[in-house]
């Protein structure tokens, strides 16, 4: 197997804060299936005009808990630099975003942010008006819409095209959270 791929993948192992995930590599790694893990690691998913969508499976090219955190911190740094400290997050019912929004909502708090979650699965539009209702800064919503059933997705009532340049600097090296600012 590549060195370079196998330091990669043991790191974001290390910094992983899902163990599911982070059991599903260690297997690909022991069972010397870098085909997958080249998959798993051909970069970080990209904010679009859409949000952040994407399979949900391990590692930078997927959705999952450590993707979904290292771009709620994105987006605190985001926010942060423009005064910004009101946040509510809303998800639909695909796998993993209770999860997904959980985790989003311990980042946004534990910078201090004033955050409101939406009681239960809505849809997109109920975000807008919550968001608004509740004199947020800013909207999450935790959905991929009409993209395939195995995805999910991360999308804001705002573009964010700019957090490309948050999100990592390198589309190869897994950032911990604890290096974002």
């Amino acid at each position: 197997m590549n060195a370079q791929l196998l330091a990669e993948v043991q790191a974001w192992i290390l910094d992983d804060p899902d163990p599911k995930t982070a059991a599903e590599l260690s297997k690909l790694i022991e069972s010397g299936d870098e085909t997958t893990l080249r998959k798993y690691f051909a970069g970080f998913l990209q904010f679009g005009t859409a949000g952040l969508r994407g399979p949900i499976g391990p590692g930078p090219s997927c959705m999952n808990r450590a993707v979904v955190g290292r771009t709620a911190a994105g987006l605190v740094a985001y926010m942060k630099e423009r005064g910004m400290n009101r946040v509510v997050i809303g998800r639909d019912a695909r796998y993993g975003s209770e999860d997904f929004t959980e985790e989003s909502a311990q980042i946004f708090s534990g910078a201090g942010f004033e955050v409101f979650v939406l009681p239960r699965p809505l849809p997109t539009p109920v975000l807008a008006f919550a968001t608004h209702e509740l004199n947020c800064d800013l909207g999450v919503m935790v959905t991929a819409s009409h993209n395939p059933p195995q995805d999910n997705g991360f999308t804001s009532d705002q573009p964010l095209t700019e957090l490309n340049t948050l999100h990592h600097k390198s589309s190869t090296q897994p950032m911990a959270l604890s290096q974002m600012k």
